[in-house]
């Protein structure tokens, strides 16, 4: 799924390796590693189970409390999406949904949706204009009941009408939108998006209605399981497997798990046990792929130590993100690169530095800064200003090593300069919903994991908050002249152009210090010898229905 925003993920797993898996020399964006096989020569049946990092506290992916990357792996199974992408990011019409897509005026941008005439939802309705007409309105961003992840081109669209008949819609643009093949990525029926309150807590404890390859077969919160079966009304190649069952295990519980046979796979990511473990198991391989995943920290502007962009850039000086990136890379193998850039990785078109002065450390400037900004420091202890002192509330999820080691290394670089870092493990399960959403810390420290569309996919990140309609922007900064230049970069339809733009747009993220972006993840996935059709999947996206055993 390729959808209009990033995903969330606390622990670790992603992009950006060599073939050794470190970092140094980026694995190409688009490649990636799934042991591709013929539907024919896999075997009929078989249970896939699948790991998760907690139970998703909302299935509907376009809530704010949903984006995350467990919420995207259970309903890509069971829910519409316009476009299938290539590893190469290339689309291509999912032609399970839709018969056509087709840009049919360029003035005004005028998209004509033509929907497959055997796709129905599960409750027997067919899907229809209605449903994508009922999506817009849900996510333009013009009814705030709507507790929206992102507007990201909805917000964009002037109007969506039905076309020749209930199964053709027609989207017309008030502006130009280059990203446009984001967007109904996934669909939700127009009975979730039509009420904000069954659009907000309806998708919270189930999946009340499906349209896939896969349907609910139950959730059970006890054994913190997610049982999908294969929908016996699905009107497309029939899946292979018997069911896929999600399980809720601790991240760094995963390797155990997968060495006792108990799951399949496993993200590893720049987790180095997790990857000299996998090596050692049995029937195990290790596959890699590109894609636009990163790590980074964010830096919650509105707590009181840190809502002056002073402090926040003094810190900035102090913490040396390569020796971050050496320390979580650097064992996997190769040279480890810091990241740069906000919106373009290193192995995409686009990538350059604009970090300025925070590309480096400066220790010695940083305490300066701090200085200025009227926190003062006796000898080697925490600096206070007006009785206040300069701890920091570094908030993490339980069970993730990457996490923790992250935020040691950034407590002992801070003392450096006076701060004094807390660290606080949370449980897993709650530490977006409760704490990240809510602004409940200080710093964080978890991953982005991108789509096709670096720029839009963005926007809603580090667009300016309206109030409390925050979308994904955790550190609630902004400016109106970010807002400005993303209007003009997902409007702009010439590519060199456009990048242009997206990094003028992260030299002003970098100037107002809204998060320390760390270093492009690798995507490394240990998983058993016989599954195929999927792995480290990249840009690509995931046909659940073609995922089988070889034997």
């Amino acid at each position: 799924m390729a959808a209009a925003a990033l995903v969330l993920s606390g622990c670790s797993g992603g992009s950006g390796s060599d073939d050794s898996g470190g970092g140094g020399t980026p694995t190409e964006a688009t490649a990636n590693d799934i042991n591709p096989v013929d539907r024919a020569d896999l075997t009929q049946g078989g249970d896939l189970r699948w790991p998760l990092t907690e139970l998703p506290p909302n299935f509907n992916y376009n809530q704010l409390d949903g984006t995350l990357r467990d919420t995207a792996d259970v309903i890509s199974a069971v829910l519409p999406a316009a476009f299938d992408f290539a590893a190469d990011s290339t689309p291509t019409v999912n032609a399970d949904y839709f018969s056509d897509i087709e840009l049919t005026s360029e003035d005004p941008q005028v998209i004509t949706y033509t929907i497959n005439p055997d796709a129905v939802w599960s409750d027997g309705t067919d899907i229809t204009a209605a449903d994508l007409i009922s999506q817009w309105k849900a996510l333009n961003g013009t009814n705030p009941e709507f507790n929206v992840s992102a507007t990201n081109g909805y917000d964009q669209i002037a109007s969506v009408e039905q076309g020749t008949d209930e199964r053709q819609a027609v989207v017309t643009f008030a502006n130009p939108y280059a990203d446009w093949q984001a967007l109904y990525a996934p669909l939700y029926p127009a009975s979730t998006n039509d009420d904000p309150a069954v659009f907000n807590t309806g998708w919270t404890t189930g999946i009340p209605v499906t349209a896939g390859p896969f349907e609910l077969g139950g959730i059970d919160t006890t054994a913190q399981t997610v049982t999908l079966v294969p929908d016996a009304d699905w009107w497309g190649d029939a899946p292979l497997l018997d069911s896929i069952v999600f399980r809720v295990i601790d991240g760094d519980a995963q390797i155990d798990a997968l060495a006792n046979g108990e799951i399949d796979f496993i993200d590893i990511g720049p987790d180095v046990d997790k990857y000299t473990r996998a090596q050692g198991i049995d029937g195990v391989t290790i596959r890699r792929a590109g894609g636009p995943n990163f790590r980074h920290i964010t830096m919650n502007s509105t707590s009181p130590v840190l809502s002056d962009v002073a402090v926040r850039h003094a810190l900035g000086l102090a913490i040396d993100r390569q020796t971050i990136a050496d320390a979580l890379l650097g064992p996997l193998g190769g040279d480890a690169v810091k990241l740069d850039n906000h919106i373009f990785m290193t192995n995409q078109d686009g990538y350059q530095d604009n970090a300025g002065d925070l590309s480096d450390v400066d220790v010695d400037a940083a305490n300066a800064e701090l200085d200025d900004a009227g926190w003062t420091r006796e000898g080697d202890g925490t600096r206070t200003k007006d009785g206040q002192s300069l701890t920091i509330r570094f908030v993490i999820p339980a069970a993730v090593a990457t996490s923790q080691q992250e935020a040691e290394l950034v407590q002992g670089m801070l003392a450096e300069v006076g701060a004094d870092v807390q660290i606080e493990t949370v449980p897993s399960g709650d530490f977006f919903e409760n704490y990240v959403n809510t602004g409940d810390f200080d710093f964080t420290v978890f991953s982005w994991l991108g789509t096709p569309f670096p720029i839009s996919s963005s926007q809603s990140i580090y667009g300016q908050v309206q109030g409390d309609d925050i979308q994904q922007n955790y550190a609630r900064v902004g400016s109106r002249e970010i807002d400005d230049l993303f209007a003009q970069a997902t409007s702009e339809l010439d590519p060199d152009a456009a990048r242009d733009l997206g990094n003028q747009i992260d030299t002003l993220i970098w100037e107002e210090v809204h998060s320390l972006t760390l270093y492009q993840r690798p995507d490394l996935k240990a998983q058993v010898d016989n599954l195929a059709n999927y792995g480290a999947v990249g840009f690509a996206s995931v046909r659940y229905q073609d995922i089988g055993f070889t034997s």
